[in-house]
């Protein structure tokens, strides 16, 4: 028996990287899938490559910054699917600098995209989850800079820890209807954000990346290797699943010992 046999999941920010093997592996497991991204090739790409496996899947090409959008993904959802049992938030950016040359830019995408993101999607899912006997799911992606800060990370840092908090408030307001509401707060996982920022590419017109010395020091306590995407991916599935049942209102850290 498929884990989420029948089970309806949106995940935002799954046309790449964590999202996208999120997206593979619950489909893998019988979830009908929303594939949820900024950009229209990553989020159709991710469907295909879902559909080619046998699973289900549909793209919905959405900015959750916007609250209007937000409210698009979870109505096509139920519109294509006929409900929704699990919303994962992982939309998420990095716009690294230090406190005194941050930008009011930079500040606002990452607190906008991380925190303001997961809050429009919550919302929206409200009227299609709180229900009596709903006992559904809601995971949010935070970070171990969330729990530890981090330099250069003051609005990543401040992003991440808010999800920590909505996570506590939302396991309390929904708990009556069966819901059980996570964070999972990764260390380094090998996508594109996490990369040498010396030769990584742009997102959303800034380099993105770590300069390779922090990200040496990060690796040497993380016994020399990322986490893949699929390694990450898998605790979302385990508190997505009836095994995770009694799990509401905590923070796993996934940092493979980055942050004790």
């Amino acid at each position: 028996m498929q884990r989420f046999q029948e089970k309806v999941v949106v995940i935002t920010g799954s046309g790449r990287g964590i999202g996208q093997a999120m997206a593979k592996m619950f489909a893998k497991e019988g979830a009908k899938v929303t594939v949820n991204d900024i950009d229209t090739g990553p989020a159709e790409e991710t469907v295909q490559a879902i559909k080619a496996d046998g699973g289900t899947a549909i793209a919905c090409v959405a900015d959750v910054t916007k609250a209007d959008e937000a409210q698009r993904i979870m109505d096509m959802t139920v519109g294509e699917f006929g409900k929704l049992d699990v919303l994962v938030n992982n939309a998420g950016l990095i716009r690294d600098n230090l406190i005194h040359k941050m930008t009011d830019k930079q500040w606002d995408i990452v607190i906008d995209i991380n925190l303001r993101g997961a809050f429009n999607c919550t919302r929206a899912a409200a009227k299609y989850m709180r229900k009596p006997n709903h006992n559904g799911r809601v995971i949010y992606v935070s970070s171990v800079s969330g729990l530890m800060g981090n330099v250069g990370q003051i609005n990543y840092s401040a992003a991440k820890a808010g999800l920590i908090g909505m996570t506590k408030t939302v396991a309390k307001e929904w708990a009556r209807y069966g819901i059980t509401v996570n964070a999972v707060a990764y260390g380094l996982v090998d996508t594109r954000l996490t990369g040498e920022k010396e030769t990584s590419e742009e997102v959303m017109g800034e380099k993105v990346g770590i300069p390779k010395k922090i990200r040496d020091q990060f690796l040497a306590q993380m016994g020399g290797a990322m986490l893949t995407p699929e390694q990450a991916a898998a605790p979302v599935l385990f508190l997505a699943s009836e095994d995770a049942v009694g799990i509401t209102g905590n923070t796993i850290n996934v940092s493979r010992g980055l942050y004790i």
